[in-house]
């Protein structure tokens, strides 16, 4: 079988000569390297230096942390550039200071993809990587890939669960996922573990209001991830300027109100908005930025928006 190129054109593979090594640590001490393709960029010498071997397997496999060989990778990473796992680390911290946007989160989730393929069991790893997903996958613009990435975050919880199964955290985000994908026992299950284990507090009586509803059959008829999904191709109807084919789904959206009264976004209305006012709704679209910014009187997004139907309906 004919061994396969990089995942990107920009890289070759490098075989490394027997006995090749690299100097690593202050003590240089050597690493050999393993007797595996390396993804190298093409603009690397013919046999390349230690640090263009690192630059490149980083590069690589921060872009490409599922690629063939990962596990080899990361491990490679560890020993003989490890400088290169500190980057990671203080990589994420700056991210999770960011506001939550899909090209951050994205990069996070790559970079822990690496952390956790160095510790496979670690609880707490597998833990903020199923949050990275769920993160992602509720941010408006990826909604039309909420039940992949929810799917990926229920993965990585599992797993974390498994190893730390009192995880009052990941029994949360479980519970919420569940609830999303319409699953109202295993949702009974992952909060009432919640609930056993935190003392009494306004979340704690907030969590058990909720699971007495569930409980009494007063949930969502239909999965919720169903309406996130119908959202997400609103969001691409929109994308494609099909103004009046998203504004008819948010439309019927709020029409049925389960949305906003499950999930109260000032993002939904300002969408719904945005679709209305693309359409030529503008008194309809004034209303809804008015309902965002009922939500959150901080939104500016909304805030510019009324400024600016106001502003033209005075011209």
């Amino acid at each position: 079988m004919t061994e396969e190129g990089p995942l990107d054109p920009e890289y070759k593979f490098y075989l490394p000569p027997v006995g090749r090594y690299v100097t690593a640590g202050a003590d240089e001490h050597k690493v050999m390297l393993p007797q595996i393709p390396l993804p190298l960029d093409q603009t690397a010498e013919i046999e390349p230096s230690d640090k263009q071997l690192g630059v490149s397997l980083y590069n690589y496999l921060r872009r490409f942390p599922d690629c063939p060989r990962c596990e080899d990778y990361a491990q490679l990473l560890q020993e003989a550039f490890p400088y290169y796992l500190t980057d990671i680390g203080s990589q994420i911290i700056m991210l999770e200071a960011k506001d939550v946007d899909a090209p951050y989160v994205r990069r996070k989730i790559s970079y822990l993809k690496i952390l956790v393929l160095l510790n496979p069991e670690n609880p707490q790893l597998l833990q903020k990587l199923g949050v990275a997903f769920f993160e992602l996958g509720m941010i408006y613009v990826e909604l039309i890939h909420v039940r992949r990435e929810l799917s990926h975050a229920v993965n990585f919880l599992q797993r974390s669960i498994n190893i730390a199964p009192q995880d009052t955290t990941t029994l949360n985000v479980l519970g919420q996922i569940c609830y999303l994908m319409g699953d109202y026992s295993a949702v009974l299950r992952y909060w009432q573990g919640v609930v056993d284990q935190i003392p009494d507090c306004a979340a704690r009586e907030l969590l058990q209001q909720r699971i007495g509803k569930i409980a009494a059959a007063q949930h969502p008829k239909r999965p919720l991830i169903n309406d996130l999904e119908a959202i997400g191709i609103a969001t691409e109807h929109f994308a494609a300027k099909e103004f009046d084919a998203a504004a008819e789904i948010m439309n019927r959206l709020e029409e049925e109100a389960v949305i906003p009264e499950e999930l109260p976004s000032p993002e939904f209305f300002y969408f719904l908005g945005l679709c209305r006012e693309k359409s030529g709704e503008f008194s309809a679209a004034f209303e809804a930025y008015g309902k965002s910014l009922e939500i959150d009187p901080m939104h500016q997004a909304s805030s510019d928006a009324i400024d600016r139907i106001t502003s033209d309906s005075i011209k």
